[in-house]
């Protein structure tokens, strides 16, 4: 028992021999790691019966075992001491050992292992890439940040790789710094780079004191270079169009490599005077499709003009109408009719021949103009029958039965000129000569009969013709009324009004309609054609007997009710507003350089005064003005005043807010009876006249239709019309 007791306590004193220290670890490693950093392991060692020995520290990656500490322990009873171990985790010490890895320290037969952490060699891009879209030429800034994997910000290089195409030297490359995890590079891109998607590549990296790359990373994505419309161009199928053919058109929109582009384009054709015919526009077409346009068979020879605008840009080109010198023929009841279809005059010689017989003659025809030739034969039969033009051309070879008929010669064929035969043996007729002399008996009778009546009153021949001369006729209102434009203006105004200060003449309750461009002089500057579509506005309002006023960039339309002859002109204020509208909105749909108006109605009053058909005329209280900021407030719609919108009861409107003045647009119509349903067909019948020909139509009701057939027709206001567009 006692020998039991003794082996126990020797074995008790051994243990307590090799567990006489204790290795605390103070701080655990992180849990990541990247090369470069710089790993602190603190231990502290405390003895209760005393140590002396070496303690080690070596890094643990797997299979390899790498010492990286060593430093000798001399502890006595109850003492204790720390040791500051670090590793530098470079590329000479940790090799390509990267992953997950302990640090193991020793002492004597103790150890211990400290938490598992990796060590890292990957540096995280995060780039910007809320814009992903670009222009050619445009600046493309590449930022972002650089983040090493234990979340410490990168410090070292980036490069930057454009790929135009792959293996290609053309691939845009460029070089930048990392400071603080972030970095910036700015790159220009080419002028003419191609439209699609394009692949950026960014690697990081950081290098060691021996210029050796250590952590780093990569990141590509991708960016979108937009096709820019650069230039419009006009294909013609044929730059020389025969009359009767049409001419075709169409139109390609180029981007900045000249690749086409799908779009749409607004053509329009001009003759030489300018004028745009029915049907070649302006009219919108896809690029790359043909539009048609018939030349007819007698449009005469001339140049015309091709305009097509897309995505703001513009282009123009010219083809030429040729000459065409044709004749056709035609048999009718053994007569030749000869018709000029070209489009010049016809002046030739041509050759009708019937059967071996042939014979020329002079022909002139203006364009459609037509000649008769018939045919005769001294023995009824078959016989062929050709006629040849001005180039021995055969227009006509057909075998033609021809009846008998008495012929003078000895050829036994005949043709007859109507052209020469009509005149001659009309004036070798004797019921023309006894026409003639009829007439000289007439008018011998006439002024004997005359002579002596005039002896019988003793009314002298100078008396008499004092009579007729001495009073002439003029129309005064109507010779003055063509007004001398100002040199400020280009527009040819009639029913011109001009604003004066004091004035003595008729007070008169009135509707306006005022215009007000607020570019009209940064228009002009340019050389647009801006007064085109104003011009139209004012024939439109002087075809409603309204007087026109200019005041710089405004144009006032005053209806009174002394030249319009009715008290009640508040509709056709609305209508010319609306027409204003709709000229201008068009102008602005193709113009390159837009136009930027407003459109007021008011109703006040004037005191005005008319000579020589033009209007004098003095605004009563702050009527004029308030127009005119109304107008200023209108961006593109028609404003009502407060007055004369209670004047147009049968106009729904809503009270738009603006500080400046009180105005209304205009939001719904009421309709009341079958009259007034009347009333409203008839403007839109005139509204389909006009687009097809421009015709006029009665603006009365029935009843006063019939008790004023005599008077001139005026357009008709359909209030459904007048607010297409508002809303």
């Amino acid at each position: 028992m006692k020998k039991e007791i003794v082996f126990t306590l020797l074995f008790v004193l051994v243990i307590s021999s090799f567990a006489s220290a204790e290795m605390i670890i103070n701080q655990q490693p992180n849990k990541v790691h990247n090369i470069g950093d710089s790993v602190t392991i603190p231990v502290t060692i405390k003895t209760i019966t005393g140590v002396s020995g070496t303690f080690s520290m070596d890094l643990l990656c797997g299979t390899k075992q790498i010492n990286f500490y060593k430093n000798g322990v001399n502890l006595v009873y109850g003492e204790e001491k720390t040791f500051d171990a670090s590793l530098v985790l470079t590329k000479e010490v940790v090799g390509e050992n990267v992953g997950n890895c302990k640090i193991k320290g020793i002492l004597g037969t103790e150890y211990f292992l400290t938490n598992e952490f990796k060590i890292s060699n990957l540096i995280t891009l995060k780039p910007n890439t809320e814009q992903s879209e670009f222009e050619p030429g445009q600046n493309l800034l590449i930022y972002g940040d650089a983040i090493k994997e234990n979340g410490q910000p990168a410090n070292g290089f980036i490069e930057l790789e454009l790929v135009i195409a792959n293996g290609s030297s053309n691939n845009i490359l460029q070089k930048g710094t990392i400071n603080n995890g972030m970095y910036s590079m700015n790159v220009v891109l080419p002028e003419k780079m191609k439209a699609g998607k394009y692949l950026v590549k960014l690697n990081a990296y950081e290098v060691a004191l021996d210029n050796t790359k250590t952590n780093k990373g990569f990141v590509n994505y991708n960016i979108q270079i937009k096709q820019i419309p650069t230039s419009l161009e006009i294909i013609l199928k044929d730059k020389d169009v025969k009359p009767g053919n049409p001419v075709e058109i169409k139109t390609i929109l180029h981007d900045q490599t000249g690749e086409s582009i799908e779009s749409t384009s607004v053509i329009t054709i001009k003759t030489d005077t300018l004028e745009i015919p029915e049907g070649a526009g302006p009219i919108e077409k896809k690029t790359g499709e043909y539009f048609k346009f018939p030349i007819v068979y007698n449009e005469p020879p001339a140049t015309w003009t091709v305009h097509a605008v897309s995505n703001e840009l513009t282009a123009e080109t010219s083809f030429t109408i040729l000459e065409n010198h044709e004749i056709s023929v035609e048999l009718v009841n053994q007569t030749l009719v000869v018709t000029n279809v070209g489009n010049i005059p016809y002046n030739a010689t041509i050759n009708i021949r019937i059967g071996n017989i042939s014979k020329d003659f002079d022909l002139f025809l203006p364009v459609d103009g037509s000649n008769k030739y018939g045919l005769k034969t001294e023995h009824a039969g078959e016989y062929e029958v050709e006629l040849m033009d001005g180039t021995r051309t055969s227009k006509f070879k057909e075998k033609v039965v021809l009846p008998e008929s008495r012929i003078p010669g000895s050829t036994g064929y005949a043709i007859r000129d109507f052209s020469e035969s009509t005149t001659k043996e009309f004036y070798t007729r004797p019921i023309f000569w006894v026409f003639v002399l009829l007439m000289i008996a007439s008018l011998i009778f006439i002024l004997t009969r005359k002579y002596k009546r005039r002896k019988e009153m003793g009314v002298s021949k100078k008396s008499v013709f004092k009579k007729k001369f001495s009073e002439p006729k003029t129309n005064t209102a109507w010779e003055n009324r063509a007004i001398q434009l100002s040199k400020e203006s280009k527009l040819k105004i009639n029913n011109r009004a001009n604003l004066s200060i004091s004035i003595k003449g008729n007070k008169q309750e009135v509707s306006m309609a005022n215009i007000s461009v607020r570019n009209l002089a940064e228009l002009q500057a340019k050389k647009s054609n801006a007064e085109e579509p104003l011009q139209k506005i004012v024939n439109f309002a002087e075809n409603k007997k309204a007087f026109v006023y200019e005041n710089q960039n405004n144009l006032t339309f005053i209806l009174a009710p002394s030249k319009t002859r009715t008290l009640k002109n508040e509709t056709a204020a609305l209508e010319i507003a609306q027409n204003a509208k709709e000229i201008l909105s068009n102008y602005n749909r193709i113009a390159k350089h837009k136009m930027d108006f407003g459109i007021s109605i008011d109703y006040g009053s004037i005191v005005e005064k008319t000579e020589g058909g033009v209007m004098q005329f003095m605004g009563l209280g702050n009527f004029m003005n308030n127009s005119k900021k109304i107008a200023s407030c209108s961006q593109g719609e028609v404003l009502l005043s407060e007055e004369i919108r209670n004047k147009l009861t049968n106009v729904r409107t809503e009270r738009k807010d603006n500080e400046r003045v009180v105005c209304y647009k205009i939001k719904d119509m009421k309709y009341h009876d079958e009259g007034h349903s009347r009333y409203m067909q008839n403007f839109m019948n005139k509204k389909t006249g006009e687009a097809s020909g421009g015709t006029k139509y009665n603006t009365l009701p029935p009843k006063e239709k019939s008790q004023n057939t005599n008077q001139n027709t005026e357009k008709s206001t359909d209030p459904k019309s007048l607010i297409k567009g508002f809303y």
